[in-house]
Parts: C-alpha cells; structure tokens; sequence
C-alpha cells in the first residue's frame, strides 16, 4: 500500500496546473491585484513579480490602487465566470478542483491569454474570499 498524503504531479500535467494550485495559496488582495494588471504581461510569473514590484513601493501605483482595479474587473467578469461554470468542482483534491474549472473556463475565455485563464481560474476558485474582499470595498461581487 502506497502512502497517499503527498502525491508528486503526473508528468505529462500541463504547468498551467501547478502554477495555478501555488496562485490558490495567495491572499485574495493579490489574486484581485494579478487579475488587474494580467492583461499586461501573458507569463503568470511576470504578473505575480509586477504585483509584488508594485506591492514594495517601486512603481507609482500601488497596491490598494491594483486592488479596486481588480475588483472592478472581477465585477465585470464575475456573472460570466458564473455561466460557465455554474457548479464548480468542490473536490478535495486541489488539482481536480483546478483542472476541471480551468479546462472550462479556457473554452468559453477562449481568447484570454494563458497568464488570464490562470489567474481568472484561481479567482473562481477562491470566489468566496474575493468576494469578501470585493464586498469590503464597497460594492456587490
């Protein structure tokens, strides 16, 4: 008998898989913060180092100014993240939960680069806690 409490990914995941299960592990602020500025780099890795350049002080935004942008894009795009995945996988296992909702939301966001559909994915999937933080700044998700 195998122990089952650490399982290494398949080999042949696709990365977008991995990438996304470490972005589940981010606060919500950041999740919304990425998802403001993701239209500007198409590499998940360059959208979490903007974020974090921009979090340190080293640009003239700042994070609380990523933050409402992200919000309002969440707005915007939440009723349709929605439609397509109207019951999202609540598996246990944080790669099906992924895999499922990410493989839909890439065929109906089909024109969204990878670095969105990555960051769209971790935001559904978290869509509880973006709410919250969503609701604290003063409008409905």
């Amino acid at each position: 008998m195998s122990d089952t409490r650490f399982d290494l990914p398949a080999l042949d995941d696709p990365a977008s898989t991995e990438t996304g299960i470490m972005l589940l592990g981010l606060d919500p602020d950041r999740l919304l913060a990425c998802l403001a500025v993701v239209a500007l780099a198409d590499d998940a890795g360059q959208v979490a180092m903007l974020v974090d350049h921009v979090r340190h002080g080293g640009a003239r935004l700042t994070m609380p100014d990523l933050v409402a942008a992200g919000a309002r894009r969440w707005r915007s795009i939440r009723p349709d993240l929605a439609d397509a995945d109207p019951s999202p996988s609540t598996s246990a296992s944080l790669r099906q939960a992924w895999e499922r909702s990410h493989r839909t939301l890439t065929t109906v966001f089909s024109t969204a680069g990878p670095s969105g559909l990555v960051y769209l994915t971790a935001c559904w999937l978290r869509r509880a806690d973006i709410d919250d933080v969503v609701a604290t700044l003063g409008g409905q998700p």
